[in-house]
Order: structure tokens, then C-alpha cells, then sequence
């Protein structure tokens, strides 16, 4: 396809993506605070409001390579927005260790990127932003809602597929992503040959292996499968789902595939050798295009296509959520604090920015790879929120999920299974008492 087309249309109309997601509230009792706007035919309520907003809050963010460039730079068109007011952002390298410490000292930023507690304590914590009116326009509203309530807005969602270097391919002779399991052994191979590292993990880094759960989604044909764990005491089987999605990783690893040395292989190097070609391939969210553009990599010579699981030619693809938005219950200044976020969702930029897939189902992005991933005809499936008790047995058998995969990758598949399964059982029965 060589007409490219918006990510909405593509999503929508392509392959129907997430109609209809999430649970549909009526947002006609907007806050005026929240929803204050300058913009031309807003009402006389509205720019009132907007003429209200005044003082200082903090934004915490985990996003601290940004902070003193885009980040600042959307901070400066707020305020310019609403003279009179100061958002100070604080930038924090070990983010969610550092704001777990402030939650239970009850001393939460204004502004923050959610992190995770049970659903039953989300309003101790943060402050509902139904009044912000964007209730039935965002993706993953049921990730941090309760009792009808909304806690946190995902900052940014993305795609999962194949991330490509065409000129990696173009050396090894490779003309086209493969579309087979087997296509993809093979041109592994090729690039091997061609002195090129086929796929990249940043192993050592761990959160990088998350997108490797994919595949046994697809073959168990839902997102449900992590939330399925709950009706079984043995989840984790070398024929069933896990065993063959996280298959294809541990083949790829026991063919040397992956990076020489894995255990040294880290986020930071991975972006420098893909960008510069050494490395061929990474299974990623689309937000990675911006890094490898950062890292000298020019945006047409980078590829995405989804990951073929098996010989099939049929193709599925996962849409998942990143960190939210979201304001302190504790803020002194909410009313700041939401427009703030309102304003980053609606009008920063920050999506097209970093080719990231806005939360707001009618933002519309227009860019090749998409459109690329899309041609495929890629059966879509939408990343779903864990349920309690699953969260709860999780906990109690103390389960990482980024080590969990390294482990299945290096180590004996049905021994690491066997002990997944003991701890899940043991668990489970805990977490039910």
C-alpha cells in the first residue's frame, strides 16, 4: 500500500479495531474547570475557567530523557495557554520505586504517571478524572477504573510487530519481512551470514522480553490468556500456549539468532545497533521508531510488519497500553492539575512527536509504517486489565514476568515450567483464603 492512510481509518475500517472499547459514559456534566479552553467558539463558562487557572504544580514523569527538551517544550506551550501558571516537572530515573515511597508517605506529585495498586485503593491515591470529558474518546478506560470511576489515562498506546532495518534486510538480500515462521528462521540465517545479529531482546534490561507474550496470545487466540491462568493449577505447559509462543524466542536463542552475549545485551546499545545496522530486527511497540530516529536511523529505511507465530500466512497483531496520566488525591491544586493533563492528551503533540498511537480514538497520525503493518490484514486483539484474583495470586507467589521469560528463553522450558507451576498453585490457594 502505498497511499498512506490515518491510524484511525487503518484501525477502524481495516481490520475494526477496538470498536467500541472500553464502557460508554455520558460526559455531559464536564467540570469547567477541567474542561477550561481558550479555544475560538468555546463558551463564556469555559473561558472563564481558563481565565481561573493560576499557581504551581509538579509533574513527575518517568520520561526524564525528554525532560529538558520536549517535555519542556510542552510545559512552555501550556503555560503560554494559561498565563499565570507554573507546571515544574521532575524528571525521576528509578520512577515507580521512587513514587511507591511517596505514596506511602502520602506525598504525591500533582501530576504523575500512574503506578499500580489494587483497584480497591485507587481513590485513596488519585483524584477521578471523569470531568474531563474524555470518557467514551479513550482506549483502556477499564485499566484504572473502579466502581464506575476513572483513576488514570493511558499516556500512549502502541502497536507490537516486527521493527525492521531495510537496509539490514536490503545486505543480507532479503526483500521482504517474513510472512512464515520458517521465513523468519531462514532470513535469520541469511543475516547471520551477512555478519548481521538477526534479532535483538537488550536481554539484560528484561522489560524489553515483555512483548515475547504476544505470540502465545495470538495461539490461544485472546487476551484472556493471562486471566484464563486463574481456572487451571498448571498454566504454564511446554504444548499449550506459553510453551509455543515462548517457543519462538528460545528458538531464535538456541539458533544464535539473538545477541552474542545476551546477558550483556542492554537497552542502549540495542537502539545504536539497530539504527546503525548491525542488528536486523527487535519485536516492539511502533513507539520504537522515534528512539531509532533519534539514533541516526532515517524513517523510511525502518520497516514493521507483524510477527508471524506460525507457517499459516495469517497475521495478528496487539495493541497495548503505556503508564497514565493521572493527579494526586492529595493535589492542592487540581483544577491546574487536570487541565494540565487534558492539555497533554488533546493538544501537545506528543503522539505525533514520538509515533506513538494516542489514547483519543479520534486523534488521527498519518505514517508509512502503519500503514505497512496494516496492509497485512493483521486480525487486531487489544491488551485487557488483570483481573483481581489473578493480580492476588500474582503478588503472593511474588511472579516477574520480565524474569519469567528470561528463564523460559535460557533454561530447560519444561523445568521452568514445572516450577512456575508449583509457585502459580501454591499461590492461587493463598491468595483464595
Amino acid at each position: 500500500m502505498k497511499k498512506n492512510v490515518t491510524i484511525s481509518l487503518a484501525l477502524t475500517l481495516g481490520v475494526g479495531l477496538l470498536a467500541g472499547c472500553g464502557n460508554s459514559n455520558n460526559d455531559s456534566n464536564v467540570s469547567p474547570s477541567a474542561s477550561a479552553t481558550t479555544e475560538p467558539g468555546a463558551s463564556s463558562t469555559e473561558s472563564a475557567a481558563a481565565s481561573e487557572l493560576s499557581g504551581t504544580i509538579i509533574w513527575a514523569t518517568h520520561r526524564t530523557e525528554l525532560v529538558d527538551t520536549d517535555l519542556k517544550r510542552y510545559v512552555e506551550k501550556f503555560e503560554a495557554k494559561y498565563p499565570g501558571t507554573t507546571v515544574k516537572i521532575e524528571g525521576l530515573k528509578d520512577y515507580e520505586q521512587t513514587i511507591r515511597v511517596r505514596m506511602a508517605g502520602n506525598e504525591l506529585p500533582d501530576v504523575l504517571s500512574l503506578v499500580e495498586t489494587t483497584k480497591a485503593d485507587l481513590p485513596k491515591f488519585y483524584e477521578p478524572l471523569d470531568d474531563l470529558g474524555l470518557n467514551d474518546n479513550i482506549y483502556f478506560k477499564d485499566y484504572n477504573t473502579y466502581e464506575g470511576k476513572l483513576y488514570g489515562i493511558t499516556q500512549q498506546a502502541a502497536i507490537n510487530g516486527l521493527v525492521y532495518n531495510k537496509k539490514a534486510f536490503e545486505t543480507a538480500g532479503i526483500a521482504e519481512p517474513p510472512k512464515t515462521l520458517d521465513e523468519l528462521f531462514a532470513d535469520a540465517e541469511k543475516l547471520k551470514a551477512a555478519g548481521i545479529v538477526p534479532m535483538a531482546t537488550s536481554f539484560k534490561d528484561g522489560w524489553t522480553l515483555q512483548y515475547w507474550t504476544d505470540p502465545a496470545e495470538f495461539i490461544y487466540g485472546s487476551t484472556n490468556l493471562r486471566n484464563d491462568k486463574i481456572k487451571t493449577d498448571t498454566p504454564f505447559t511446554v504444548d499449550g500456549p506459553y510453551g509455543q509462543g515462548l517457543g519462538i524466542l528460545k528458538q531464535l536463542y538456541e539458533k544464535g539468532d539473538l545477541e552474542k552475549d545476551i546477558y550483556s545485551a542492554n537497552w542502549d546499545q540495542t537502539q545504536k545497533d539497530i539504527a546503525s545496522g548491525k542488528t536486523a530486527m527487535m519485536y516492539i511497540g511502533n513507539w520504537f521508531f522515534s528512539n531509532l530516529v533519534s539514533a541516526g536511523l532515517p524513517l523510511e529505511d525502518i520497516g514493521f510488519a507483524p510477527l508471524p507465530y506460525d507457517n499459516s500466512g495469517t497475521y495478528k497483531g496487539m495493541m497495548r497500553n503505556d503508564w497514565a496520566y493521572a493527579v494526586s488525591s492529595t493535589s492542592k491544586n487540581k483544577p491546574l492539575a487536570k487541565a494540565f493533563v487534558k492539555f497533554m492528551l488533546e493538544e501537545s503533540g506528543d503522539e505525533a512527536d514520538h509515533m506513538f498511537i494516542s489514547p483519543l480514538k479520534d486523534k488521527k497520525q498519518d505514517f508509512p509504517q502503519l500503514t505497512q503493518f496494516m496492509s497485512y490484514n493483521p486480525t487486531m486483539l487489544e491488551a485487557q486489565s488483570i483481573s483481581v484474583e489473578v493480580t492476588a495470586a500474582e503478588n503472593k507467589m511474588q511472579f516477574d514476568p520480565f524474569k519469567f521469560i528470561q528463564e523460559a528463553t535460557v533454561g530447560k522450558l519444561q523445568d521452568v515450567f514445572n516450577g512456575y507451576n508449583k509457585k502459580w498453585k501454591a499461590a492461587k490457594e493463598a491468595a483464595s483464603k
